[in-house]
C-alpha cells in the first residue's frame, strides 16, 4: 500500500523539527520509555488555516517540555518568555503546514496559508473544522511530544 497522508505529514513534521529546532525523533530502543514523556494537554496549541485549492487547517499541540525546548533551540536562549514560546510554536506550525498543504492541492494548484495563531484554551477546534476529513498523529521527539491534527477538504484529494 502507498504511503498515507499520516505517514507523509509525520515525515514532514520530523524533518521540520530536526532542521529548525535540532530535535530528533525517539529511536526504536527509546520507545519503551515513551509513556514516561509529558503529553500535550491542550494548553499550547497553534492553529494554521489554509484555503485555495484545498481548505482546512492544522493544529499542533505541544507538551510543556517541548514548547520550552522549541523556543530555546530556535532562539538560542536558555529560558524564553511565554510570548517567545508561542511565537516559536506558531512558526513551527507554519512551516509544517506550508510543507503539508501541497498534499491536498489538486493539479498543483495554489493553497493560501493564513497566519498561525495560538488557540484559545476553551476553543473546540473539532467544531471549527467540522465536516472535514481529519488526520491525527503524534510525534515523539527527544525533547517532548507533539500531537498534530490536520483537517482538510478538497474536491478530489490526491
Amino acid at each position: 500500500m502507498s504511503t498515507t497522508y499520516t505517514d507523509k505529514i509525520h515525515d514532514i513534521a520530523v524533518n521540520t523539527f530536526e532542521i529548525t529546532c535540532y530535535m530528533f525523533p525517539l529511536e526504536e530502543w527509546e520507545m519503551e520509555d515513551a509513556d514516561l514523556l509529558e503529553k500535550p494537554d491542550g494548553t499550547s496549541r497553534s492553529v494554521v488555516h489554509f484555503d485555495g485549492a484545498a481548505k482546512g487547517g492544522m493544529v499542533i499541540d505541544a507538551s510543556g517540555n517541548l514548547l520550552d525546548a522549541i523556543a530555546a533551540n530556535m532562539l538560542g536562549v536558555e529560558s524564553a518568555t511565554q510570548e517567545e514560546k508561542e511565537g516559536a510554536l506558531c512558526e513551527i506550525a507554519n512551516i509544517i503546514c506550508g510543507n503539508t498543504v501541497p498534499l491536498f492541492a489538486k493539479d498543483e494548484n495554489i493553497c493560501y496559508i493564513r497566519p498561525p495563531r495560538i488557540a484559545k484554551p476553551d476553543e473546540d477546534l473539532d467544531i471549527v473544522f467540522k465536516d472535514m476529513c481529519q488526520e491525527k498523529l503524534q510525534v515523539l521527539l527527544d525533547e517532548g511530544v507533539a500531537d498534530i491534527s490536520i483537517y482538510y477538504s478538497s474536491e478530489d484529494p490526491a
